[in-house]
């Protein structure tokens, strides 16, 4: 079983699209993208459209996203997102 030592919650408005322990997240910020994986310095970043995508204890994701942003602190990681269809 893989080790997942992150804890990673993404909301919409809406409804909460995903929360558990994952190994580690993709986000597309908007100066580029980037991945956070266990013990990563506390950041706030804003997203641009892309995927989010994780992998953890139940496999992979996706999770597709207009903007947003990302709060990154202590192992726990909060995603607050916008999904809009094109």
């Amino acid at each position: 079983m893989m080790k997942a030592p992150v804890y990673l919650q993404i909301i919409s408005p809406e409804k909460i699209l995903f929360q558990g322990n994952v190994c580690l997240a993709r986000f597309p910020g908007t100066a580029s993208s980037f991945v956070v994986m266990k013990n990563h310095a506390p950041i706030m970043s804003l997203l641009s459209k892309g995927v989010i995508s994780y992998e953890g204890e139940y496999g992979e994701g996706r999770i597709p996203v207009s903007s947003g942003f990302v709060q990154v602190r202590n192992n726990k990681v909060y995603a607050c997102i916008i999904q809009k269809e094109d």
